[in-house]
């Protein structure tokens, strides 16, 4: 034996270790996923137990059963399975999209109901002016000017919270955080800021405005309010711009001689609708435009997006309607006059939908074409799904599928 076979022994041995044959790869590959698999299977059984020990309340079949829709095990059919659902009706009804179901909201309660006619959830309550909204996390019911708020998933209930004084508006983030406007005593207004766990984490007083909008951002970390009170014999609106990190207001400015009517964060900042002006301001709470609204008599006016539609009294035709669109310059982007009163307007993508009774009108802003189609004079409203559209009564709901409506359209 030479003195170097001992370090020639080992080369060869860490050469072998190196360069294993296909056959030991493929097994220690299967032996990795196997244990992979394994570990997942006992994540899974320690995570049914963790739910059956401490959430058995919440489990049941019919969870389990709309759970299982959001599995996609074949390719996504372009088409509703069913267009059209009815359900109780009630002169009071108001409904939105949640999460692909239809959630429905009147004096007597909440129902949430899959397209497929089953009743996923239904909560008995009383509110005398019902209110609705949600932000893709939860469904926020509330009582306009009562002292109740109720928020909801698509199985339960998940808070009530009761206030000393009246609700009067309320603004969910898609974060996950709501602002709620009410007042406290000694004050005219309040405004409280909840997290996702239904915590307080901010809270603003008001000794001598009254609140009448509030609009919290995306992320929930500030919000913005529209506020009126008097100030020598005139009245006077101020906006004010805060954080949930500091008690002093970012931003604040005030607009004599006019009436909010709504305020609403936008993709580049936020805007402000009064009975005078519409004005759009950038994240650096600058105005970029300015609209004035008097020239014609305004009946009403929606923020979507960057685009704001506004709505006007025709002189001259008893009942007739203006619908204006206007860009983030503040420009008029679209222009539609209508003979008769409309029940509802709506912007899905570059689509303007009205709706007057037993008439759909569809504008397409982009290319100016136009399509009206007769529809069931009980449709009173229109709900956006997406860039979808649906129409509501107080007993039926209906997707908008222009084919379902063939030989009903008048092409203009």
């Amino acid at each position: 034996m030479s003195a170097f076979s001992l370090f020639k022994d080992k080369k060869s041995k860490q050469n072998k270790q190196e360069t294993p044959t296909v056959e030991a790869h493929y097994i220690k590959l299967a032996r990795r996923a196997s244990l992979l698999r394994y570990t997942v299977l006992v994540l899974v059984v320690l995570f049914a137990v963790y739910s059956f020990s401490f959430h058995s309340n919440e489990i049941t079949v019919d969870n389990f059963e709309y759970m299982m829709k959001f599995l996609n095990v074949g390719e996504e059919d372009e088409t509703h399975e069913n267009s059209l659902i009815a359900f109780d009706g009630s002169k009071g009804n108001r409904g939105l999209i949640y999460k692909g179901d239809l959630a429905i909201l009147n004096e007597n309660g909440l129902t949430v109901t899959g397209w497929d006619g089953d009743i996923i959830l239904r909560e008995t309550f009383t509110f005398d002016h019902p209110k609705m909204i949600e932000n893709g996390i939860n469904i926020f019911c509330y009582d306009l000017g009562g002292k109740e708020l109720r928020i909801f998933n698509s199985y339960s209930q998940l808070q009530k919270t009761s206030y000393d004084y009246p609700v009067y508006w309320v603004s969910a983030a898609a974060s996950g955080e709501y602002a709620v406007v009410s007042s406290a005593k000694g004050y005219r207004s309040a405004v409280y800021v909840y997290d996702k766990e239904f915590r307080i984490r901010y809270s603003r007083l008001f000794g001598d405005k009254y609140v009448d909008f509030v609009a919290i951002s995306p992320n929930g970390q500030e919000f913005v309010t529209a506020a009126h009170y008097s100030k020598n014999g005139n009245l006077v609106t101020q906006i004010s711009k805060f954080s949930i990190t500091s008690d002093q207001a970012l931003f604040t400015q005030e607009f004599i001689g006019e009436i909010p009517l709504g305020i609403y964060y936008t993709e580049n900042g936020y805007c402000l609708l009064t009975t005078d002006k519409m004005r759009r301001l950038n994240q650096e709470n600058e105005i970029i435009s300015v609209t004035d609204l008097t020239s014609r008599r305004l009946l009403s006016g929606k923020v979507f997006g960057n685009r704001t539609l506004v709505n006007y009294a025709l002189e001259g035709l008893s009942g007739g309607t203006e619908t204006v669109i206007y860009g983030e310059s503040g420009g008029e982007e679209f222009t539609k006059s209508f003979e008769t009163s409309l029940s509802d307007t709506l912007i899905c993508g570059d689509t303007l939908y009205t709706l007057s009774p037993g008439v759909l009108t569809v504008c397409n802003m982009a290319n100016g074409e136009e399509k009206t189609y007769s529809v069931p004079t009980s449709y009173s409203s229109l709900v956006a799904d997406g860039e979808e559209l649906i129409l509501f009564s107080e007993n039926q709901a209906e997707y908008f599928i222009p084919s379902a409506f063939e030989g009903k359209e008048d092409n203009k």
